[in-house]
């Protein structure tokens, strides 16, 4: 870990119109003369929720999506080594992601250190202090869970650490095995059950039904190839998943929204609606600040460049051609919005589509900052829609990130269930009310698809329904398939007759380079050299 030398909060807000984490940014706030009062003690975790905005801009939410089956970096001349799977311990990208996690992680625990050591805070209610201890520790529970699924075997720190003083034995500190840390994600999630409310407390805000489905997703991975149930057991692990999306699909409250592709169009709109989006990264640019995401420029529609306040988008990505081929029927709604053939030209500030029969050049469409264009019959009329409310970037989006859907939980459940009882009813309900929104077909014909293989459906069902949301990279791993599936991949686009060696070479790059140990990620070469007691994962 780095050494941290300063003892401050960088708070920041991360969602426009909402009286939490809109508050007026503070440049310093020593911890000595802090936490006098319960505006100061919202700052500060307002400054623990900030640091999602900085792990999802775009590392997060985009460079650990593309290079698997779902994205494709499709850079010839530069590009992201994570992508391409041709990283190692000196990659500038994970060493960002691992400091940015572990600063993160440092926050969360200053205020959890905190909170906890005063009983009486002027201002704040009991049921408000136990309340934002909850949510600390959620978002603890986050910040490690996302760590521990890239490199298994890190250093586990449950106080803030500077080293002003020197503490070198702070600084030093060992890997613990991986079922150390799922241990404590495990107890920092439950016991933030027993403090927070069934609902946030407002928008953007963790919330007892949010850790739910969180434990539920802890549990599903640990219930997977890399973990085997860790000290739990991977039954006990499968029936504490049905248990937390039971817990959250008995509330009452979430549900799927009618249209798959209003969840997308309301998370680039900005229109919170957290019945299906039960929890998102806001981002936000302003005239006054620019907390924004690449959410859309760098993993959505290509938009060329223009002068002015116009909409723009490097579109660091296509889909994997496996994304659109016999994924879907031909009914599926999902398929139009998820894969889109399309790009966007321009004359002057005026947009046009370019549409493209070249499957290795589709784009990943759910956060399009542009649409197409329709007459008044809904037809197309090559014309561009612009779908960003607010404020235009070009660099930067206030489109939000989904963390947690519903459909994501019934997903979760219907595949615990499986694996614990084989085919079962409520696993066929669930998964056929995620295919009955999309109009997707019978659950019959889904199994059809993949020659009756029951898992195997849920497996592309979780492709079609959740793709580019962060879940992907981390599914293979849990399920054991990631070479196969890499490999199988490259072997299907270099058959592809489109395919021009000199032109795409990169789009094959992963599936030609996956080894065993691309499971994991190697630590950075900067904790390497710091920290004299930790080392490196074995698979590196």
């Amino acid at each position: 870990m780095k050494r941290f030398n300063y003892i401050l909060f960088i708070i920041i807000a991360t969602l426009s119109a909402c009286s939490f984490l809109d508050l007026e940014p503070k440049d310093e706030l020593t911890r000595d003369n802090f936490y006098k009062n319960d505006r100061e003690v919202t700052l500060a975790l307002s400054g623990v929720y900030a640091q999602l905005r900085t792990l999802y801009a775009e590392d997060f939410s985009v460079w650990l999506n593309v290079g698997t089956d779902e994205m494709l970096y499709r850079r010839a001349t530069f590009g992201k080594e994570l992508s391409r799977m041709s990283y190692n311990e000196s990659d500038i990208d994970l060493a960002r992601i691992w400091k940015n996690s572990y600063t993160a992680i440092n926050i969360a625990n200053d205020f959890i250190g905190s909170l906890s050591a005063l009983d009486t805070i002027p201002n704040l209610k009991r049921t408000d202090h136990d309340l934002m201890l909850g949510e600390a520790l959620t978002l603890r529970a986050m910040f490690y869970f996302n760590m521990v699924r890239m490199w298994e075997h890190i250093p586990l720190r449950l106080d803030h650490f500077t080293d002003l003083n020197g503490n070198l034995d702070g600084l030093n500190m060992p890997n613990v095995p991986a079922n150390k840390i799922y241990n404590q994600i495990v107890a920092d999630l439950e016991a933030s059950l027993e403090l927070m409310n069934e609902r946030p407390k407002q928008y953007g805000r963790v919330s007892k039904q949010i850790a739910h489905g969180i434990l539920a997703r802890v549990f599903l991975n640990m219930a997977g190839a890399r973990v085997q149930g860790g000290d739990f057991g991977k039954n006990y692990c499968l029936n504490k998943v049905v248990e937390h999306t039971n817990a959250v699909v008995n509330y009452g409250y979430h549900t799927l929204l009618p249209e798959y592709e209003e969840v997308f169009l309301n998370e680039i709109k900005g229109i919170r609606n957290d019945v299906e989006v039960m929890w998102e990264v806001d981002f936000t640019v302003s005239d006054s600040r620019n907390l924004g995401g690449r959410i859309g420029n760098f993993n959505g529609v290509q938009i060329s460049f223009t002068s002015g306040n116009q909409p723009f988008a490097t579109a660091n990505s296509y889909i994997a051609p496996t994304m659109h081929n016999a994924l879907y029927s031909n009914t599926d709604t999902r398929k139009a919005w998820n894969c889109a053939n399309f790009s966007f030209n321009n004359d002057g500030d005026f947009y046009f589509p370019v549409f493209t029969k070249n499957e290795l050049r589709w784009y990943p469409g759910k956060w399009r900052r542009l649409d197409l264009g329709r007459d008044s019959n809904g037809e197309l009329d090559d014309t561009a829609e612009s779908l960003e409310m607010g404020v235009i970037n070009k660099d930067r989006t206030s489109i939000n990130f989904p963390l947690l859907r519903y459909s994501d939980v019934l997903l979760m459940r219907a595949e615990a269930l499986y694996l614990l009882q084989g085919e079962n009813e409520q696993s066929n309900q669930d998964i056929e009310l995620v295919r009955n929104r999309a109009n997707a077909g019978t659950l019959e014909e889904g199994l059809m698809q993949v020659d009756g293989n029951y898992m195997k459906l849920i497996q592309e069902e979780r492709r079609r329904e959740l793709c580019y949301e962060g879940h992907r990279r981390f599914d293979l791993v849990r399920w054991g398939i990631l070479l196969e599936t890499m490999k199988d991949l490259s072997e299907n686009i270099r058959a592809n007759p489109s395919f021009r060696e000199a032109h795409e070479i990169q789009l094959v790059a992963p599936g030609e380079r996956v080894e065993e140990k691309h499971v994991v990620f190697p630590i950075p070469s900067d904790e390497l050299q710091i920290n004299v007691n930790i080392k490196q994962h074995n698979l590196w």
